[in-house]
């Protein structure tokens, strides 16, 4: 589609009632669909200010729908990368999100703490190298699960290093998987904990502590606090499907919180796309 018929529908979309916003709505999908970014680059040419709330929102949903076939694709895979997940993810948010964009992030920390890691003689010493880094250096900030959807976004997360605890185990995974450690996530009755699983030991790590280290033995001790019984399932790992559901199960709950109907029908769909 040439640009300048492409404005004119923007324009259009801007003023036309609902009815003829459908029709509208249908041409820019296709060329969104062909060409995403030449849409976003005659957006800002078309509206230099602001843009209408009708055409944001439409953009917006058109995003949202084509992430629920990426989602679809995504979940019918025998063992779906986590980052890929989580890329497309991000996309619900910050729409320019892309797989190189991500990587890139991951691959600049990945060999920040790569002389650490060389040098790690088990993995404890792995955990609290990571831990430092992530921490210390980085100075990554937990955001709690409240308002602000945005926090979720693992994209952003490694771009302002702020985010939610299930970012920061996330990146705990990922880099460690660039390095061949065994690590995945552990839901203990709620409480999302880094497992590193080792031939002679197996250490946890607790984002929302900063990134603490723990023993199985800290773990028990946390389930009966809890005035639970323990139970070997919490020491079984999320796979991705379940990771990214998580993910989305957050967004919801603070979608619901602002009552932010649009998003949720959306956000519900990827649920069931996520559990089939």
């Amino acid at each position: 589609m040439e640009n300048d018929r492409l404005k004119a529908l923007l324009k259009l979309l801007s003023t036309e009632t609902d009815s003829y916003g459908t029709v509208l709505r249908k041409e820019i999908a296709a060329a969104f669909k062909a060409n995403p970014t030449g849409v976003r680059t005659v957006l800002k040419e078309t509206f230099r200010e602001e843009t209408p709330l009708p055409v944001v929102h439409t953009l917006e949903e058109i995003g949202w729908e084509e992430l629920s076939a990426a989602l679809a694709h995504f979940a019918t895979k025998i063992n779906p990368d986590l980052e890929e997940g989580l890329t497309l993810l991000s996309k619900f948010t910050v729409p320019t999100t892309s797989r190189l964009e991500v990587t890139i992030l991951l691959d600049e920390i990945a060999r920040a703490v790569r002389p650490g890691l060389l040098n790690a003689r088990n993995y404890s010493e792995i955990a609290r190298t990571l831990s430092h880094y992530f921490f210390n250096t980085l100075g990554l900030q937990i955001l709690p699960i409240s308002w602000d959807i945005q926090g979720i976004a693992f994209s952003r997360f490694l771009h302002k290093h702020r985010g939610s605890s299930l970012c920061v185990a996330s990146l705990y995974v990922l880099i460690c998987q660039r390095y061949g450690v065994d690590a995945g996530l552990v839901d203990l009755a709620g409480r999302i904990l880094v497992h590193l699983k080792g031939p002679q030991e197996s250490v946890f790590i607790d984002p929302l502590d900063n990134g603490k280290i723990l023993s199985q033995d800290d773990c028990r001790r946390y389930i009966a606090s809890r005035q639970l019984d323990w139970n070997d399932n919490f020491l079984t790992p999320l796979s991705s499907r379940q990771t990214i559901r998580r993910f989305i199960a957050n967004m919801i709950f603070i979608s619901n919180k602002i009552h932010d109907e649009r998003r949720l029908v959306f956000l519900r769909r990827y649920l069931d796309i996520m559990q089939n």
